[in-house]
């Protein structure tokens, strides 16, 4: 099966579905991994935080703790991703290159700008395929002003620890946010798993879902 996972950010897809990621490359499945924005990002007062080399290193670092090798970092800018004709066809050439069985990316309910135009962009460009889900909001980088509805449950017991490693390769992130950051993520994995009889769980909101007998 191939699965494409679409962020906005370097570090988004690790954060929603790493965990669900390195299971299915374990299980010897085809993974892409798809950032729309080169990810650098500055404080509010103009201070750079993040170059866009240092955020695609830790990409491209955290993405091999996921075991994925097929990664693709477009060139929208972080805080101004648009929704518009230049995004979807961005988008619908990779498809068309990828041809993707399952399709993972933002919600549409995230009030990240980023996340969200992202979210719609990825929903345009999918229009002819039936398998898309869409990954939880996570703060402080997004939240959700509709209430996220988890439906679909991966169990990702197996997986947490290579999750967790993969956001810590992140480190400019993880300077920023510290060690509560990373136990937040393992707690939501286990609030997760626990709703769904697992040790950790990762949640998606279904928009379309095909089931074949």
């Amino acid at each position: 099966m191939n699965i494409i996972a679409i962020g906005a950010h370097l570090d988004d897809i690790e954060l929603a579905c790493g965990g669900t990621l390195a299971k299915a490359v374990k299980a010897g499945h085809q993974v892409k991994m798809v950032v729309l924005s080169e990810s650098s990002y500055f404080s509010f007062d103009g201070k750079l935080l993040r170059t866009r080399e240092q955020a695609y290193q830790e990409g491209l670092n955290a993405a091999k703790v996921l075991g994925v090798e097929n990664l693709d970092v477009l060139d929208f800018k972080s805080t101004a991703i648009p929704y518009s004709g230049e995004t979807v066809t961005a988008l619908d050439n990779i498809f068309a290159h990828f041809k993707p069985d399952l399709i993972l990316t933002h919600s549409p309910f995230d009030t990240h700008q980023d996340h969200n135009n992202t979210s719609k962009s990825t929903i345009s460009a999918a229009r002819n395929y039936n398998n898309i889900l869409m990954y939880e909001p996570f703060p402080p980088s997004g939240r959700s002003y509709v209430a996220f509805k988890p439906q679909v449950y991966i169990d990702i017991t197996d997986t947490i620890d290579i999750k967790i490693n993969s956001m810590k390769e992140h480190k400019s992130q993880h300077e920023k946010y510290g060690e509560d950051w990373v136990e937040a993520i393992r707690g939501r994995a286990r609030m997760r798993g626990f709703e769904s009889n697992y040790k950790y769980a990762e949640v998606f909101e279904a928009l379309r879902f095909e089931i074949k007998f």
